[in-house]
């Protein structure tokens, strides 16, 4: 088996395209459905702008300090922390007495360069709600940020005042020799001798402490100056470190359900679903759905494939409509036919199908007109003796006909038609319906009678019943020079063609080839034909623009049929497709 191509699995969901369609409708209509159920849901959001506080600016190490967007970065992070902290909700839980939830809240940072801005969101059906639940939040978060940078400035003042009274002893300490020299000093009197001896003991004692204490001052006036400006700061009257950019307002679009999206979404489901399904579909499927799968199951080349009529109520398309796609297939059916008959003699030609209502008694009624209209003598053989209905495509009677001729009631002369308009075609109507059809046409009667037919006219097509439900076709078979099986395209079964070949094959009858019936148009088999409107007749474009100006107008059908050199009207035309067998 070949591999397969691209084109198959196109041609697969070209086949199953209602599948398909059908799937993305489903899922289309669904999401379409969900969006419409959803209660519509409203965001309000509110922006924040993060600021360096006073506090964090003392607290730098005396060398300086610069701060990296990492830094930057888990600063932002630990400030949406504290904003979804348990303590930040538990305050905005005890003010806020509305409808929401606190802790449908959220925090996070907007997607842009900035690390010193986030935003507070929250999603709920109420708009107005939102709005007032986002800035209450807001406002609830800055209050908490604000209590924790006065207890962080009151300890950072402590922090400092400790370290000012540490390196103050410091100082005491190492200025203690200076004090003890300088005290002795001003003890003594002006012009006493020991004062310029005490002074040059303050010089020495001043240069050995001198290096140890400037260091000391320094940093003690740092501390004093960090003091003072801790004191005076305006950062308590602030709102901690936090501003707001934007309040949350009442939004008017809501985020979900977002219908497009979700039609979209849906579409796009549909469409890979309705793939899938195409494909199991065709896997599980039975009937037979290609030219390739007649000729792998029967192993016989296809001789014709027939399209559906443009119209439904024309069986007799080779002369209703004989510049139809499907009256084109039935000349090329004749023309496969014809050749068969080149290394053989062919004029017996058996129609049959494997299962009823595949249109093999059309097919036989159209091979048996195309077959005529080139000038040989043709008889068509009503053999389906259990649902008979040649004679209803040709307006004969059902009786008398070939079981008249087999219970020898009658000759085959006084039971053969000939239709007027079709010269060269004869009919013999199957007759009345038997109790025992196969017992009949498995006689010596029916078997001389099928040979003397063969010899008076050139070419004798028998409307046979199916294979599967009776053994009739089998039985007929015998007398048969060529048989052709017809396939109802997306009707018959694979199993059953199967087991119609088993059956034939039995019986060893001579299989020549398929008929691949009612396929439609756009599968690409039949195109339509050539028309050559030069050369068609008057009266054939004039009938052609009747009926195209009356579309409710009678189709041109052979109107007489003649029976023993007698002229009898035809009865009506009869174009029910259930009784199509």
């Amino acid at each position: 088996m070949d591999e397969p191509k691209l084109q198959d699995y196109v041609a697969v969901l070209r086949r199953r395209r209602r599948v398909l369609v059908l799937s993305i409708l489903v899922a289309v209509g669904a999401a379409l459905a969900i969006s419409l159920v959803q209660t519509p849901q409203y965001r309000a959001e509110s922006e924040l702008l993060l600021r360096r506080t006073a506090s964090e600016e003392l607290l730098v190490d005396e060398v300086g300090q610069v701060r990296s967007s990492m830094d930057s970065e888990r600063e932002l992070n630990n400030e949406i922390r504290l904003i979804q902290s348990r303590a930040v909700r538990d305050a905005v839980d005890d003010v806020y007495d509305g409808p929401l939830d606190v802790d449908d809240v959220t925090a996070g940072a907007p997607a842009s360069e900035s690390n010193d801005v986030l935003d507070i969101s929250v999603t709920a059906s109420d708009p107005a709600e939102a709005a007032a639940l986002v800035n209450l939040y807001a406002e609830t978060y800055i209050a908490e940020r604000k209590a924790r940078q006065v207890a962080d400035l009151l300890e950072t003042g402590e922090e400092i005042q400790s370290r000012l009274d540490g390196l103050r002893e410091q100082i005491a300490e190492v200025s203690r020799p200076l004090d003890d020299i300088n005290a002795r000093i001003a003890a003594t009197p002006v012009d006493s001798p020991q004062r310029s001896e005490l002074e040059e003991q303050r010089q020495a004692v001043l240069a050995q402490v001198l290096p140890q204490l400037a260091p000391l001052q320094s940093r003690e006036s740092s501390f004093r100056g960090q003091l003072e400006q801790l004191e005076v700061t305006q950062d308590l009257t602030q709102a901690g470190g936090v501003e707001v950019l934007t309040p949350a307002e009442e939004p008017d679009a809501a985020v979900s359900p977002n219908t497009v999206a979700n039609l979209v979404v849906g579409g796009l489901i549909g469409l890979l679903g309705g793939i899938a399904l195409a494909f199991a579909v065709e896997y599980l499927d039975d009937s037979v759905g290609s030219k390739d799968e007649a000729e792998r199951i029967t192993r016989l080349p296809t001789l014709g494939v027939i399209p559906k009529a443009t119209d439904a109520s024309v069986d007799l398309v080779t002369v209703g409509d004989p510049s139809s796609p499907a009256a084109e297939a039935y000349r090329s059916l004749r023309t496969s036919v014809k050749f068969l008959a080149l290394d053989a003699s062919v004029r017996t030609i058996l129609v049959t199908s494997a299962a009823a209502s595949e249109g093999k008694t059309v097919t036989a009624a159209n091979l048996a007109t195309v077959l005529a209209q080139r000038g040989d003598r043709v008889l068509l053989v009503g053999g389906d003796l259990r649902r008979p209905r040649v004679h209803e495509l040709f307006g004969s009677p059902q009786s008398p006909g070939l079981t008249t001729v087999l219970v020898g009631d009658a000759t085959a002369e006084t039971t053969t038609y000939s239709v007027e308009e079709v010269p060269g075609l004869y009919v013999m109507p199957p007759g009345p319906t038997p109790p025992n059809p196969a017992e009949l046409l498995d006689s010596n009667r029916a078997r001389d009678l099928f040979a003397s037919l063969r010899d008076t006219f050139d070419a004798v097509v028998v409307d046979a019943p199916p294979v599967l439900p009776v053994t009739d076709a089998q039985i007929l078979a015998a007398s048969a020079d060529a048989v052709l099986l017809v396939v109802a395209y997306r009707e018959t079964s694979k199993r059953g063609l199967t087991r119609s070949m088993e059956l034939l094959a039995q019986v060893e009858a001579p299989l020549v080839g398929v008929v691949l019936n009612l396929v439609p148009t756009n599968e690409g088999y039949a195109g339509q034909p050539y028309r050559y409107e030069t050369y068609r007749s008057r009266s054939e474009r004039r009938r052609r623009r009747e009926r195209s100006a009356a579309p409710d107008a009678e189709v041109d059908v052979p109107q007489h049929i003649s029976r023993n050199g007698d002229t009898t009207p035809v009865g009506e035309f009869v174009t029910d497709d259930a009784d199509r067998s």
